[in-house]
């Protein structure tokens, strides 16, 4: 079957961090989709509206959630970064495909599960985290989070406010160039994923983010002795 278009109205729109926002559409009705997968945005080329691109993202919102949540980072010139950045407002048509992917949490495993990102892809472990959470699982979460610097984090308060309503959430960030003052975690992801969760190797691993990231840190885990089928990776 083909997979089905809609347009839909955008109904929050704002920059949450240094190249980087956030912003939510309306869920078209009987749409359903799986924590994890995306869907793909049909962008115009700014300047030229009938020139039209799709472009991938992933849905952080959770199934269970009244709308659909997505995060971008913005890449200077990109037709995706400028329409997300100069056209798009509240209220604004909104038309995509979907939802379409497979980088679903496995439902075979009662392993523990350590969610890893890097920047905006953390977008489908939100997802993944929220309607695991939404749906009473109890086993531990781990979700470690790294970016640049102070001004690249963003939905820190949110992850906090997570773990303190879902006692076996933990969420653990990670700056690889922070300041003086910063007081968490030091390093990129790879140097830092046997300090924050010491036991990763014996996780259901899910990684998102950067191609070299993700080779990296599911290189490590392979290494640790973590079983192939227990590391799920989706790269942008």
């Amino acid at each position: 079957m083909p997979v089905p278009t809609h347009t839909v109205r955008c109904t929050r729109h704002k920059k949450i961090a240094t190249a980087v926002f956030e912003f939510a559409l309306e869920k078209p009705k009987g749409f359903t989709f799986q924590a994890g997968q995306f869907v793909l945005f049909q962008v115009p080329l700014a300047g030229n509206p009938q020139d039209i691109q799709p472009r991938a993202f992933s849905i952080a919102a959770s199934p269970e959630e009244g709308e659909l949540l997505f995060v971008a980072k913005i890449k200077e010139g990109g037709r995706a970064g400028r329409w997300i950045s100069e056209a798009l407002r509240v209220g604004s048509a909104v038309s995509f495909q979907g939802p379409l992917g497979a980088f679903l949490l496995d439902a075979k495993t009662q392993k523990d599960c350590l969610f890893i990102a890097t920047c905006t892809g953390v977008a489908p472990l939100r997802s993944q985290i929220v309607s695991a959470l939404t749906r009473g699982d109890t086993r531990r979460m781990d979700l470690l989070f790294g970016v640049r610097s102070e001004e690249n984090m963003f939905w820190k308060n949110d992850f906090e406010d997570l773990a303190k309503r879902h006692p076996n959430f933990h969420v653990h960030f990670a700056l690889s160039q922070p300041s003086g003052a910063w007081t968490g975690l030091k390093g990129h992801i790879q140097d830092v994923l046997s300090q924050a969760v010491p036991d990763f190797a014996r996780r259901s691993i899910y990684i998102c983010g950067n191609t070299e990231m993700t080779k990296e840190v599911k290189a490590l885990c392979l290494a640790a002795g973590t079983p192939k089928e227990e590391v799920h990776m989706e790269g942008y």
